[in-house]
């Protein structure tokens, strides 16, 4: 893996969180890479997917960890996880995970409930 990889994994990781905005263009100039360079070769090093499918893809499983509490709706997963509205989060939720995102908090909601009468 080049080293422009290494520190991009890094930078992602730490303003994935932040930076929801997060941009191939942003990224690159702070690599000195150049863009088209960074977006024909990202795929080689990150999970076989582009630039924007990847990060779409951790903010998937940043939201899943949300979904897991009850006290974020929909909306305010889709605000936290830098969607810009529900109904484009719910879209992306179910093209990565296969389900929608209500009936995934339901399903968790439901086996936190069994497991408790148990």
């Amino acid at each position: 893996m080049p080293a422009w990889a290494k520190e991009l994994k890094e930078i992602i990781q730490d303003q994935i969180d932040t930076n929801l905005t997060l941009s191939l263009k942003e990224v690159s100039q702070s690599l000195h890479v150049h863009p088209t360079y960074l977006s024909r070769e990202f795929s080689k090093y990150f999970d076989d997917l582009s630039f924007g499918d990847y990060i779409r893809k951790l903010r998937i499983e940043k939201s899943i960890q949300l979904l897991d509490d009850p006290k974020y709706s929909l909306s305010e997963v889709a605000y936290l996880t830098g969607f810009s509205d529900q109904s484009h989060f719910t879209r992306i939720f179910k093209k990565v995970t296969g389900k929608n995102p209500s009936a995934y908090k339901k399903n968790i909601t439901k086996g936190k409930a069994d497991t408790k009468g148990k």
